[in-house]
């Protein structure tokens, strides 16, 4: 059909067919969520300060980790400092931290709920900058355990999720606790 100017009118459903095609390759990736890129440069860490143990007040067992400001979700690692003992909590920690990172289901539906310090064991922040995972290591796993150069007992589980918990603050820094809240291990991310 020609209209006025010599052009052709098309059909309402070419008119669909192009804003899908417009909806799907040009807006819609700007709401999907950032998929993690290799190839990237590494991060700059985040400044030294923040991670001496004077900024924890002594309370927590500092070791240095990789991190940057801005980023909100800790990339997954190949291992973990201070060393741990036992192997299987090492690989549970990292791949909790792989499926926070790439926002797949947990096991548990209090995971990733605010943990709200009430300890004030951590440096105080913001309501919302802390979050809680349960550790579960697989059956067997040993009772006893050394994290860096001190020794844990591990309580039995009492309920579904046991004692153990990884709390990601910001992002940008992970902290381990053997003993539901009373001790605080900060965690360097290998890669």
């Amino acid at each position: 059909m020609r209209v006025h100017g010599g052009g052709t009118m098309r059909s309402p459903r070419s008119w669909l067919l192009v804003l899908a095609f417009l909806l799907t390759n040009l807006l819609a990736p700007a709401f999907l969520p950032a998929e993690p890129q290799s190839g990237v440069s590494e991060p700059k860490p985040a400044p030294e300060a923040a991670l001496s143990p004077e900024a924890y007040g002594g309370m927590v067992k500092a070791v240095k980790a990789k991190s940057t400001i801005g980023i909100r979700r800790i990339e997954p690692g190949t291992g973990l400092e201070p060393v741990f003992s036992d192997p299987n909590r090492v690989a549970t920690i990292l791949k909790l931290i792989s499926d926070v990172y790439y926002g797949k289901p947990l096991q548990y539906p209090k995971d990733g709920v605010v943990f709200s310090n009430r300890e004030n064991l951590l440096p105080p922040q913001p309501k919302g900058y802390y979050r809680e995972y349960t550790v579960m290591p697989p059956q067997g796993s040993p009772s006893q355990i050394t994290v860096g150069d001190e020794d844990f007992t591990i309580s039995p589980s009492n309920g579904t999720r046991g004692a153990e918990r990884l709390i990601i603050g910001g992002g940008v820094e992970a902290f381990y606790s053997p003993n539901h809240y009373k001790t605080f291990i900060l965690l360097t991310i290998l890669r």
